[in-house]
């Protein structure tokens, strides 16, 4: 009962101290373009071209106190033999604004990434974690820069388990709408 007493209080003080409701941050909507370059950890394949498409708004649940949450939905394609990998991830970074046109962000996500490796075709989930840094310009245009390593499961591939870590580098261009 004791216990239960006291970690009332504290509960409310973190609540009022650190995270709060989001209702006063706008969810700030953007869409872009990626193009860069995907760093696999993949017997036999090279460094090559990745590109895609990021879906990007604020967080509307919560928010930390200083900075804010936004989130990166986005789908990539990369494509070099032995290695073909399409990638859906949800990143989440945590924004700190540098000035009013640049954010700086760090953050962890979790994806689901469809590999093909020689003739075996295998679903993997995925963690990752990267940085990204974001420059707003005039008409709601932005241009930004990210890299991330992604922490993938190990599946059958060529008569063995093996995973397809890998590390990306893109720059973006999109607009906010």
């Amino acid at each position: 009962m004791f216990m239960h007493r006291s970690l009332i209080p504290l509960a409310a003080a973190l609540l009022v101290s650190g995270p709060a409701l989001a209702d006063r941050t706008p969810i700030d909507p953007a869409i872009a373009v990626m193009g860069g370059v995907l760093f696999p950890d993949v017997p036999r394949a090279d460094d090559d071209f990745v590109y895609g498409v990021e879906l990007s708004g604020n967080c509307q649940f919560i928010q930390p106190a200083y900075g804010h949450l936004r989130h990166h939905l986005s789908v990539t394609r990369y494509k070099d033999s032995p290695l073909t990998m399409t990638s859906a991830e949800l990143n989440t970074h945590y924004m700190m604004t540098m000035s009013p046109e640049l954010s700086l962000g760090i953050g962890p996500g979790i994806g689901y990434a469809r590999t093909d490796i020689g003739n075996d075709e295998n679903g993997l989930w995925a963690f990752q974690v990267g940085g990204s840094l974001h420059y707003r310009m005039p008409s709601n245009l932005f241009i930004g820069v990210e890299a991330r390593y992604q922490f993938t499961e190990s599946a059958s591939f060529e008569g063995r388990r093996q995973d397809a870590d890998n590390m990306r580098v893109a720059a973006k261009f999109g607009v906010h709408f």
